[in-house]
């Protein structure tokens, strides 16, 4: 195997990442679950519900990344999407939800951290590994233009059926298993680990990220924004509903999001090298908060600028925080160290989504939302005060 041979591994897996995210249900899917009968309440459970699985399976899949392979790992997340797609495409009652909403927190956990680690191993054997942001960037502005196009192409043939957009998203999951078939595995340190058992290399992968302080600080910010952009990505719909957008037009405006994004990742790479690290973490912030605030205040049509903002850091944030995660990742635990992180983010949402949706019915979205900019803005601003000291300790 020549490093010509293991390059072709990025642009198979820019493929891999473009399917993944073809799917056609995402601007239509509270109108699906509400058309079978689904409550808000029962929504946001099942979300909380998927977040939960996801950090059970989180850890374990990135240890099987580790030990068995992250190809092997792409693969099974795959098989388990699709079979969680036929399952939803399938189901007309909540607990049918349940088990297709368990088999996809499987698929993602499989995929979520392998995913990363095949990237960047395959660029440290063939000594690019400098070029991670950039090839991870434009892997998401891929990925964001799959998005926007089965938006478009979703929100049409909703009109005519909800459920169709689930089984022509169940092709793309099958095209999807075929390219990761196609996979070369990259040489990571596995025979390192070979023979240790998967609950000590857990441990001692938990034991790294306290133990490293700037590993330590990396996780908590990824969980915090991966949170917030997840609470606010449920908040989306009836914004857009209560500022006056007509429902028709909702998918060509979901996938307007996804080019916003893509100009985030674009230009992640530059603009990171611009700002550098520590101005980088602080525009996150400081955007992600102001636009929580602006939609509290403003519920107009021209209000969507401020998820255009939210957005932007979207495609921003994914490439420049694991640029920096990375560095501080060593081979044989680099799939599990990112599952962990993950996990986390996950967890968080598990745990203030539900309270986020309570404050929108109990008070008011605006009310919501404008808790979730206060709350953002807070938590992270004392996370980096912490970083600033231990830093100047040091």
């Amino acid at each position: 195997m020549t490093n010509k041979d293991l390059s072709k591994n990025i642009k198979k897996f820019y493929w891999f990442s473009f399917f993944s995210d073809l799917i056609f249900w995402a601007p239509i899917i509270v109108l699906f679950w509400q058309e079978n009968g689904l409550s808000l309440t029962e929504i946001m459970f099942l979300q909380s519900f998927f977040a939960i699985s996801v950090v059970l399976f989180e850890i374990p899949t990135g240890v099987t990344a580790d030990k068995v392979g992250r190809k092997q790992s792409l693969i099974l997340g795959s098989i388990f999407l699709i079979l969680g797609f036929s399952i939803y495409a399938l189901s007309i009652n909540f607990l049918q939800f349940l088990v297709a909403e368990f088999i996809f927190a499987i698929g993602v956990s499989f995929i979520s951290g392998a995913d990363s680690a095949f990237i960047y191993d395959t660029l440290k054997q063939i000594k690019k590994e400098n070029d991670f942001k950039k090839v991870r960037g434009n892997e998401k502005s891929l990925n964001y233009f799959a998005v926007a196009l089965a938006s478009i192409i979703g929100g049409f043939i909703a009109v005519y059926s909800l459920r169709l957009t689930w089984w022509l998203s169940v092709v793309s999951m099958i095209i999807m298993f075929f390219i990761a078939l196609k996979f070369i595995e990259p040489k990571h340190s596995k025979k390192i680990i070979k023979n240790k058992s998967y609950i000590k290399h857990t441990i001692e992968s938990f034991k790294e990220i306290f133990a490293n302080k700037n590993l330590l600080f990396l996780l908590l910010f990824t969980s915090l924004l991966t949170s917030f952009l997840s609470i606010s990505f449920w908040f989306y719909q009836p914004y857009m509903k209560l500022s006056g957008l007509n429902i028709a037009y909702f998918g060509i405006v979901w996938a307007s999001f996804n080019f916003i994004a893509i100009a985030g990742s674009k230009s992640s790479n530059k603009l990171e090298e611009k700002l550098g690290e520590r101005w980088s973490l602080w525009f996150m912030v400081i955007i992600m908060s102001l636009s929580l605030l602006f939609m509290s205040y403003w519920f107009i049509i021209f209000g969507i600028i401020f998820i255009f903002m939210q957005q932007f850091i979207r495609g921003f944030a994914l490439p420049v925080l694991e640029g920096y995660t990375h560095k501080h990742l060593n081979s044989e635990k680099r799939a599990t160290l990112v599952s962990i992180q993950n996990m986390a983010g996950s967890l968080l949402f598990a745990i203030l989504g539900p309270l986020y949706g309570y404050f929108a019915d109990k008070f008011s979205l605006n009310t919501a939302l404008f808790i979730t900019g206060i709350t953002c803005f807070v938590s992270f601003s004392l996370l980096l005060l912490w970083n600033k000291k231990r830093i100047s300790k040091n």
